[in-house]
């Protein structure tokens, strides 16, 4: 079983209720299936509707956090070796170390320690 699944959340273009409809589910699923780490691919708002999806998921991590749904959580552009949150999570799910996105500070992901 692995640590880490990786969602495409803005497929299909969804509108952000549908998008924090579609992480609440997937972060149960997670609880329910022992993944560790949750990878969301959200994009970073290039397609001219100024990262609706991105900033709007971002501000559920905080509340799911503070929820105790999540452990923590670090955006794409955060997630480095030298990011604290980033490292626990790879001390999770050793398989992030070889994820395309560590050390690209890609702002169209974000990653939640679901564990």
């Amino acid at each position: 079983m692995s640590l880490l699944r990786e969602i495409t959340i803005k497929e299909g273009l969804p509108t952000l209720e549908e998008a924090k409809r579609r992480l609440f589910l997937e972060v149960r699923r997670c609880h329910g299936e022992g993944v560790s780490v949750l990878k969301i691919i959200h994009g970073y708002g290039s397609g001219g509707r100024g990262g609706i999806l991105r900033t709007g998921l971002r501000k559920i991590f905080a509340e799911y956090q503070r929820d105790g749904d999540l452990l923590g959580y670090a955006s794409g552009e955060e997630f480095s070796i030298f990011h604290p949150m980033s490292l626990e999570m790879i001390s999770a799910a050793p398989e992030l170390r070889s994820d395309r996105d560590l050390e690209r500070s890609n702002p169209g992901v974000s990653f939640l320690w679901i564990q």
